[in-house]
């Protein structure tokens, strides 16, 4: 009905519409754009509502931007420290299970 009375009212006049209708005409217009109006402003307060609990919850999670960059430090550091280990780890049983011999060739045991 609202998209109805918009369009309505985009549409221009006709001197058949001012003899029949007139006056109401305008006034049905002038309602159909408050209605319209009215809707497009509840939908607007709807969405910034919705806006500004998703941003609250979102900042109580700790995902701002500050929050986010610091996540990334410290997941970044735990990566290195994981990786660090993994090359150590990696490369002492080699070392270890390595003996000299007389000629100082190397044997694997």
């Amino acid at each position: 009905m609202v998209v109805g009375g918009l369009i309505a009212s985009a549409l221009p006049r006709s001197d058949l519409e001012d003899e029949f209708v007139g006056n109401a005409s305008s006034a049905v217009k002038r309602r159909a754009q408050a209605a319209a109006s009215q809707g497009f402003d509840a939908a607007r307060t709807a969405v910034e509502e919705v806006y500004d609990q998703a941003a609250r919850q979102a900042e109580s999670e700790g995902l701002t931007t500050n929050g986010i960059s610091k996540a990334a430090q410290d997941i970044g550091q735990r990566v290195r420290h994981v990786a660090e280990s993994a090359v150590t780890t990696a490369f002492e049983p080699a070392q270890n299970n390595q003996h000299s011999g007389a000629h100082g060739e190397t044997h694997h045991d």
